[in-house]
């Protein structure tokens, strides 16, 4: 069954997701390879780096007829290992799997966009852009 929402109740679902991002301080987390099922449980792949939101972690908007939630960004991280981006975890400050997005490349289509998919440890990710929209 579709469920129908409103402009309205739909910005209200990304203000409770940025909420849920925001509480202790969230992150982006990047992993290689391609994303478990949920976000829930383990991510099953190489951590490659992190990068840490302010709270508020992002602007709630709205572009034509969908809801958006922008983060803030530019931001830097530091990697931790080497290898390819693949899919991006954002995590509260426990550490609790809020939602997985894809990564790519200006130009992708996808929701976050980072300067580099190719990571090297000790080098720096930097997360372009990230909007989620509904």
């Amino acid at each position: 069954m579709t469920i129908l929402l409103s402009l309205l109740a739909r910005k209200a679902r990304m203000l409770g997701l940025r909420n849920a991002i925001d509480d202790g301080g969230g992150s982006a987390l990047f992993y290689s390879g391609a994303p478990p099922g949920l976000p829930d449980g383990a991510a099953g792949a190489t951590l490659l780096g992190s990068v840490a939101f302010s709270s508020p972690s992002g602007v709630i908007g709205q572009s034509d007829t969908l809801a958006t939630l922008t983060l803030t960004t530019p931001k830097t991280g530091s990697a931790v290992a080497s290898g390819l981006i693949g899919w991006v975890r954002l995590v509260n400050g426990a550490g609790d799997g809020i939602m997985d997005l894809p990564a790519g490349l200006d130009g992708s289509g996808a929701p976050v966009i980072v300067n580099a998919l190719q990571i090297y440890a000790g080098g720096e990710i930097t997360l372009v852009s990230c909007v989620i929209a509904q």
